[in-house]
């Protein structure tokens, strides 16, 4: 994805949760559905603990509360539940 901003916090913070999400399995070591899962809160903790040091200071900021980082997971298992895979696209 190419951002129309030139600014590297951004980028960074984006890279970021692009990766927390795409590390998300879809199920958890039991062979559970990660949604049902009691990792599930870990997952979203993840994605909440994502942070940056302001330049020059030692202040950490999460510019990610825990409300949007449920919200994003929750659309990231979604999406994924959605999308057609290899067998539906060769159903004829």
């Amino acid at each position: 994805m190419k951002l129309k901003s030139k600014s590297n916090l951004l980028e960074n913070i984006i890279t970021n949760l692009d990766e927390q999400l795409a590390a998300i399995p879809t199920h958890d070591f039991d062979g559970t559905p990660i949604e049902d899962s009691l990792h599930l809160d870990m997952l979203i903790d993840g994605v909440a603990n994502i942070s940056f040091y302001e330049d020059n200071s030692f202040r950490k900021h999460y510019p990610i509360n825990r409300t949007i980082a449920t919200l994003l997971v929750e659309d990231e298992l979604y999406e994924r539940n959605n999308q057609p895979n290899k067998e539906d696209l060769n159903v004829k």
